[in-house]
């Protein structure tokens, strides 16, 4: 039920009751004091009191309100104030939204006012930074920074956005250390340290970072494997190629190989990275440690490039190399680089019939100009020159016509 209307349903009570009291009888009030002396009927004295007290109480409320007006004005211009300021955000928002800076700032700072102005500085400072003008955005970092308490993390979080984005990865990194510092447990900064790491080229950092994130499941399980690759390859090829001291000693080049999980070794993309930590270790005549390290990953990546590799090295023990060849040939009965690299290795054991028959089944398996050389080398030293011009001829990659050729006379 209407609440005014109950009041006047009661209201009307209220006066019948009055009514039927008051025809009943007038009553009668006598008032002494001192000199003065005031009558009146019961009912004329009710009515005067609910009068006065009426009275009373409506200008008690119009003295409270006079005393209010200015705090009330104020507050109406304040509500005022942030109206606007709300329209003014909004409208600054939607610039920055659509590209245009410079009225996007304009009006963001036009409504900086009231707890929310951090927002204001930080949406301008990416408008500032968007027009180019990035010590105004530092500025305007500054400004949210002092705006709000308690809000050292949201700024520092956008500053080091900003810093990436511009290419500043020292400052950048400077801003995520002292947050990291700061707020040791917060993992997103931790997720900013590692794409400013990957943009320094920091890549022992990286593969620091890495089990912290995926522990807390912030990087997807491809992108993160993908991430691990890319270090350890990256690492690997700069030791390689760099020429300090490190690079030139085999045990330090085998000590950071070995660094590399297993799961990530097995990876595909890891083959042509092996073909360049064995070569370098050849180059650098660790030729056992080559063909040590060499034999492990061929368990995980048989491929020709590597597998031809093993023919060029020799281990402590190449009778054991040979051992090795023909377990792997059980499985792999017409690998051709595979028996090219059992003829190489029985070589180096001098079983010369052996080598020839392997260097023969592969050349069957394969026509390769590798193996004909191999087998040619061979034939002269077995003084079997025609054999062995024969397969140089053959060797160039194509056939000959019958011709005469000139005859030289002893």
């Amino acid at each position: 039920m209407n609440a005014r209307l109950l009041l006047f349903i009661l209201v009307v009570l209220a006066g019948g009751v009055l009514g039927h009291f008051m025809l009943q009888g007038s009553g009668y009030i006598l008032i002494s004091f001192q000199k003065w002396v005031i009558e009146t009927s019961l009912w004329v004295f009710v009515i005067s009191v609910i009068v006065s007290v009426v009275l009373i109480y409506v200008l008690l409320q119009i003295f409270m309100g006079i005393i209010k007006t200015p705090n009330a004005l104020r507050n109406w211009q304040e509500r005022r104030g942030n109206y606007h300021a709300v329209g003014k955000t909004v409208k600054g928002l939607i610039a920055l939204a659509e590209g245009n800076w410079s009225q996007s700032e304009k009006l963001l700072l036009s409504g900086a006012k009231g707890n929310g102005r951090i927002i204001n500085y930080l949406a301008a400072a990416r408008a500032a930074q968007s027009a180019g003008n990035y010590e105004h955005s530092d500025e305007l970092m500054a400004l949210a920074a002092k705006s709000t308490k308690g809000a050292e993390l949201a700024v520092g979080l956008q500053h080091a956005q900003l810093q990436l984005e511009r290419e500043q990865y020292e400052q950048c990194l400077a801003t995520c250390l002292r947050l990291q510092k700061q707020f040791p447990k917060h993992q997103y900064v931790n997720k900013l340290l590692l794409k400013t790491h990957t943009a320094l080229h920091d890549w022992q950092a990286v593969l620091d970072l890495l089990p912290k994130l995926n522990k807390h499941k912030l990087l997807a399980n491809k992108q993160s494997q993908e991430l691990e690759i890319k270090a350890y390859q990256k690492l690997i090829k700069n030791m390689i190629a760099s020429r300090n001291t490190l690079s030139k000693d085999p045990k330090a080049v085998i000590r950071l190989w070995r660094k590399i999980p297993a799961r990530t070794l097995k990876q595909l993309d890891f083959a042509p990275l092996a073909h360049a930590y064995i070569s370098h270790l050849i180059h650098l005549g660790a030729q056992q440690e080559a063909e040590r390290e060499l034999r492990d990953i061929l368990d995980h990546h048989w491929t020709p490039e590597l597998v031809r590799l093993y023919g060029w090295v020799k281990g402590s023990d190449s009778k054991r190399q040979l051992l090795f060849c023909k377990d792997q040939l059980k499985h792999r009965t017409n690998d051709a680089m595979l028996l090219l690299t059992m003829g190489r290795i029985s070589l180096m054991n001098q079983e010369f019939t052996e080598a020839k028959e392997y260097f023969e089944t592969s050349l069957n398996l394969e026509n390769s100009v590798e193996t004909r050389n191999e087998l040619s080398r061979l034939y002269l030293a077995n003084q079997e020159p025609d054999k062995a011009l024969e397969m140089l001829r053959q060797g160039l990659g194509m056939a000959l016509p019958e011709l005469p050729m000139p005859i030289v006379k002893k």
